[in-house]
């Protein structure tokens, strides 16, 4: 019996590695589709739960081996070896359990991780660090825009206020790049969940789903973990080692979404109570997250609704 299990474990970890190398080969050649390499944890996370993670090691090491036969070794590693780790820990907490919460808290550190080394291995081959790079790739996109607007006959004052904005778009941009990092984990995390949630669903596993956003509340101890870290962000403007202005806008970021998230929860608990159809409900929300003074006020709505509770209190009504 387990020498027939082994043996279905084998072959499914063989069709997830050729499944993950062919999502590398397409991200890799067809540019308009390399969105497909955010979905690599995927197979590995399936085939986890199906016969766990020694075969998951294998498969990853097997799909390492055959992507860098394919391109180069490097390459293997930042396309699967890396995301590899995501798949791992997601993999190892679903087969004990866990609830989706603490899955996807587990997914998005590894997927931090993962991130942050494959910065540092870029750093280290390149020796030009990856903020460097994504401020020289800034520059470049805004001169490109420039000599676009200039052909097109754009007079000279309207040019030089145009280079001003975009300038100073340009180091705000720079300025967040590590908190736009620590949300870009959070983000792969939470649609590699969802989606394999989905997968195992239909191949008939009982998973627990994420609970519907309007049932989404901030654990109590948030208020006490956002004074402490605003005061000790305070205490950074003395120390000269650290770029304060820098820091703070990365808390401040990093804060507003995760307030954004609650508001965002009271608004679809309301949106639900006045039994608003989907289509109208999607329109307000994309319209508020492209937004910026929307996304402000719900990020309030939510730091608010911490002290309040504006769903309790529409219940005790």
């Amino acid at each position: 019996m387990n020498s027939q299990k082994n043996t279905r474990g084998m072959i499914e970890a063989s069709l997830m590695a050729a499944l993950t190398c062919v999502f590398a080969i397409v991200g890799t050649y067809i540019p308009f589709l390399a969105f497909v390499l955010f979905f690599i944890p995927i197979p590995f996370i399936v085939l986890g739960k199906r016969h766990g993670m020694h075969f998951v090691i294998l498969s990853i090491i097997a799909s390492a081996i055959i992507i860098g036969s394919l391109t180069e070794p490097l390459y293997s590693i930042y396309v699967v070896a890396l995301p590899g780790i995501t798949a791992i820990v997601m993999g190892y907490l679903m087969n004990k359990e866990y609830s989706p919460g603490k899955v996807l808290a587990g997914g998005a550190v590894a997927a931090l991780a993962a991130s942050l080394l494959s910065i540092s291995l870029t750093a280290l081959i390149s020796g030009v660090g990856t903020i460097t790079q994504i401020t020289e790739m800034f520059k470049e996109v805004t001169e490109m825009q420039l000599r676009l607007y200039e052909n097109m006959g754009t007079e000279a004052q309207q040019l030089e206020q145009m280079k001003t904005n975009m300038e100073a778009t340009m180091q705000v941009a720079a300025m967040i790049i590590p908190a736009a990092i620590m949300m870009s984990s959070v983000f792969l995390a939470y649609i590699n969940y969802i989606f394999t949630v989905r997968v195992l669903r239909r191949i008939g596993y009982k998973i627990e789903p994420l609970k519907p956003l309007m049932e989404f509340y901030l654990p109590k101890s948030i208020m006490m973990g956002t004074f402490l870290i605003v005061g000790l962000t305070m205490l950074m403007k003395y120390v000269e080692t650290i770029n304060y202005t820098t820091l703070v806008a990365n808390v401040f970021v990093i804060f507003q979404l995760i307030y954004l998230l609650q508001g965002l929860a009271v608004l679809s608990y309301f949106m639900s109570a006045f039994r608003m159809g989907k289509v109208l409900k999607t329109v307000i929300i994309v319209f508020l997250l492209f937004n910026q003074m929307g996304l402000f006020i719900m990020a309030m709505i939510g730091f608010i609704d911490v002290f309040v509770n504006f769903r309790k209190l529409s219940i005790n009504r």
